[in-house]
């Protein structure tokens, strides 16, 4: 069992990983967590010295980005009210905010796994789920929370008074990006099952922890759900292709799963039974009427929509507003076109090529969060891309700092090897000349 002093600083990189999924949940000088982090961070990769090129890689192609967003409305003569530059900066910050969580989980735990950065996402994400909980039954935590959130913000009290007793609403974040990120800890839950072997007790608790976040993040928005989905088919894909997964550990997982999916069930009843008939709709549709939908998507196919003019389908409007529809995709056409759509999806998919390792089950996990971001665009606007940043940081940081100085020592060791070999040889042939 860990030391409390070993235990006491994991909290650091926890916290801020924490700030970094959910930056409105602290006021900074009036802005968010991350704008003040995201400064720091590009300061300390700088006084590193920039160690790592892909991170200029990953600049241009997001400068890139930026061009594309930004040439649509030049084209246009518009004004997108500054969200091209918006958009960028506020990925500039993650990027480099996500350079401080691996410096701190790297200095911390010396050699860390992804496992290990994986269980910090899912740690702050439980956190969440239960400032959520908390904020629920208790006034005076509600209160404190709000006081310490981004003035201003998207969840603004008003908002956040308005939406009361409709849903539950969490700290810094609400409605559709609560559900998916909420996700986001299912899917890394359900890899952890498959590719982590665990004892006992720690299957009990992120077994335990699934349901807590799954029960939480489906009162705060039904697109956790998607998150679900993705993760079972990320276990079926481990469970049915790949040779390093714990086959045994899953089929533990799903019996266990559905014993404290009950429990987790009657727990929501007791707290939760106002939302009940919303937050269940999906499966009570789905049971009784034989039908996979909700009043929210059930309006879904109306809202596909699609510039009529060439130019707008190609390149956009330029304007950054809400075009009567919900769906990501239709929004992005109407934005920047067929070009700014695509780069804004090749853009993570170039961060996802940028990580990619030999061993296929852990490119999996980068590739379930693309799936999932394709996923949840069908009902709204979304990125992922500070979780990309995060798992492109640890094999940055795994590749300079740990895969090739051991290559370098191998190699120091066969240079070594082979010229005690010459020595050995030119030892022979002088004994053989004499």
């Amino acid at each position: 069992m860990p030391k409390l002093k070993q235990v006491l600083p994991m909290f650091i990189p926890l916290l801020v990983t924490f700030y970094y999924i959910y930056p409105q949940a602290l006021d900074v000088r009036g802005s968010s967590f991350i704008s003040l982090s995201g400064l720091i961070g590009l300061a300390i990769y700088a006084y590193h010295r920039f160690p790592f090129r892909e991170v200029v890689y990953v600049m241009v192609a997001t400068f890139a980005l930026f061009l594309i967003f930004y040439t649509s409305v030049w084209y246009n003569g518009v004004d997108d009210g500054g969200f091209s530059f918006d958009y960028v900066k506020s990925r500039i910050a993650w990027f480099f905010t996500a350079y401080i969580i691996m410096l701190l989980i790297f200095k911390i735990h010396k050699k860390p796994t992804l496992n290990t950065v994986l269980l910090y996402i899912i740690g702050a994400i439980a956190l969440q789920s239960l400032c959520a909980f908390l904020m629920y039954i208790s006034d005076p935590v509600k209160e404190f929370l709000t006081s310490l959130q981004m003035e201003g913000g998207e969840y603004t009290e008003e908002i956040m008074e308005e939406a009361e007793g409709q849903r539950l609403l969490g700290y810094g974040i609400g409605f559709f990006g609560a559900g998916a990120i909420s996700g986001i800890a299912l899917i890394f839950l359900s890899y952890l099952f498959m590719r982590m072997k665990l004892t006992t007790k720690e299957f009990i608790i992120l077994a335990a922890l699934y349901v807590f976040i799954f029960y939480i993040g489906l009162f705060m928005a039904r697109t956790t759900i998607v998150g679900m989905a993705v993760g079972f088919a990320l276990i079926a894909v481990l469970y049915l292709w790949d040779n390093r997964a714990v086959k045994k550990q899953a089929k533990t997982f799903f019996i266990a799963a559905a014993f404290l999916m009950v429990a987790g069930y009657t727990f929501a009843m007791f707290y939760f039974s106002s939302f009940a008939d919303w937050a269940f709709e999906l499966f009570t549709n789905l049971f009784v009427h034989g039908r996979l939908e909700t009043n929210s998507s059930s309006g879904l196919s109306q809202m596909f929509l699609i510039p009529t003019k060439f130019s707008e389908l190609i390149i956009g409007e330029g304007t950054a507003t809400f075009f009567g529809t919900d769906v990501g995709y239709s929004r992005l056409l109407f934005f920047s076109g067929i070009i700014g759509t695509l780069g804004f999806f090749v853009y993570q998919l170039y961060i996802i090529k940028l990580s990619l390792t030999k061993d296929w089950g852990v490119n999996m996990v980068a590739i379930s969060i693309f799936v999932y971001t394709l996923a949840l665009n069908v009902k709204g606007l979304i990125d992922l891309n500070l979780i990309l940043y995060i798992i492109f940081f640890y094999f940055m940081f795994y590749k300079y700092y740990v895969y090739m100085p051991k290559l370098y020592a191998k190699s120091k060791i066969k240079m070594k090897q082979r010229s005690i070999n010459n020595e050995d040889k030119e030892a022979v042939i002088a004994k053989i000349t004499k």
